[in-house]
């Protein structure tokens, strides 16, 4: 087993609304945003573990509050056995740990030359004198396949890859363990993307360094990763080695992000996509239980309920509408001989599952919503959305009840 450089322990990073001194004087109650929540993983040394999932999913905040970039609400971070949250003193850690940031155009300071970028590292932390930063900063840009011509241009005067170069030339100015790599390339022409995965591949070989790469681009993942982890909605729901997680998938969001991905093979040409049907929920208001049930393909329903995963769905969906207040006494058929369960969720449904739909629609139709989201609660409540499932340990864990179920 490969000594662990970084262990993330049960990272919380929450942002509160309505927390105001005049919202307090009002007596209303702070609202979190749950951007991170829970989530635990370690990276080993020189290795590159990949964090992968859907834009807003946390990944870019996991990153920039393990570096302390943003302070974390709850949790833990070992850097070399030290837990950076109780540093008082962090200057030690940012020479040990860098990050390079996604945008290219913004993340640089235009009034300042490539030189100067490189160098503000250096002088931050007292490194040498003026002229040997300067001479780090050449070595620098030409480690990265720049010119050390180059040192006094602006940013403006590059491409959007050699802006990248130089910002990975500045996150290895102090000759860091660990880099952050924030959606290092996404903002890239596909040639030059390819170009920088190959420049990182050779620092890491060349220089013995540990990274966290943040990246939606699956392909990207595969190629320069060792290991991944799937995040969704603040949380991590699968992680194992990067061969694993591609091939022999186990859940069904990292199923469903791996069969949105285009095929170049031409016998895959007629494929048929089944995307992610709804939206991702909102952070302020996650759902209880697993937190992927409101889209997930494979809900599971209780024991005594036999019906058609596509007609439990949609029972599942219609509960959603009620409890959120979207579906009203006005969407119910008012006709005598009109069946509301057939016309508003499936004229398949047979039996008790009919009959309990019929009352808790009528139960709504009278205005008693309550008894309504108890009638359904109590005959279709699914485990799916009463235990919130646990990753576990091992080498490949993932975090669904249909895996134990």
């Amino acid at each position: 087993m490969a000594e662990a450089i970084v262990e993330v322990e049960n990272l919380k990073k929450y942002y509160f609304e309505r927390d105001t001194l005049l919202d307090r004087a009002m007596g209303r109650e702070p609202q979190s945003v749950k951007a991170v929540d829970g989530v635990s993983f370690t990276v080993q040394r020189g290795e590159t573990l990949g964090l992968v999932g859907e834009s807003g999913c946390g990944k870019s905040t996991t990153g920039e509050t393990l570096l302390r970039l943003r302070e974390a609400t709850e949790g833990s971070v070992r850097f070399n056995g030290e837990d950076v949250f109780e540093l008082d003193d962090l200057t030690a850690f940012r020479r040990q740990a860098g990050i390079v940031f996604q945008d290219p155009f913004s993340s640089l300071d235009p009034r300042m030359t490539a030189g100067e970028i490189i160098r503000e590292p250096l002088d931050v932390h007292s490194i040498g004198d003026r002229e040997d930063r300067r001479e780090r900063a050449s070595d620098l840009l030409e480690r990265v396949g720049l010119s050390a011509g180059q040192i006094d241009r602006y940013p403006h005067e590059f491409s959007g890859g050699q802006r990248q170069r130089i910002g990975i030339a500045r996150a290895l100015s102090l000759e860091p363990e660990f880099i952050v790599l924030d959606e290092p390339v996404s903002a890239l022409d596909v040639s030059v993307q390819a170009q920088i995965l190959n420049l990182l591949d050779d620092l890491q070989e060349d220089l013995g360094l540990t990274y966290l790469i943040i990246a939606h681009d699956l392909s990207v993942v595969r190629h320069i990763s060792d290991r991944v982890a799937v995040m969704y909605l603040g949380e991590i729901v699968e992680r194992g080695p990067v061969d694993e997680i591609f091939e022999e998938p186990d859940h069904p969001y990292t199923q469903a992000l791996l069969d949105s991905v285009p095929r170049a093979d031409t016998s895959e040409h007629e494929r048929e996509v089944e995307t992610l049907k709804g939206d991702v929920p909102s952070p302020r208001n996650p759902p209880s239980g697993c937190r992927f049930r409101t889209r997930c393909p494979l809900v599971i329903p209780p024991d005594y309920i036999d019906m058609a995963q596509s007609d439990f769905r949609a029972v599942m969906d219609l509960r959603e509408r009620l409890e959120s207040g979207e579906l009203t006494p006005e969407d119910v058929p008012s006709e005598p001989d009109q069946d509301p369960a057939g016309s508003l969720v499936s004229e398949s449904l047979a039996g008790q599952d009919r009959a309990e739909i019929n009352q808790a629609l009528n139960a709504l139709a009278n205005g008693n919503r309550e008894a309504a989201i108890d009638q359904l609660r109590s005959r279709f409540e699914t485990v799916c959305e009463t235990d919130r499932p646990a990753l576990g340990e091992g080498v490949h864990p993932a975090a669904c009840h249909l895996i134990d179920h």
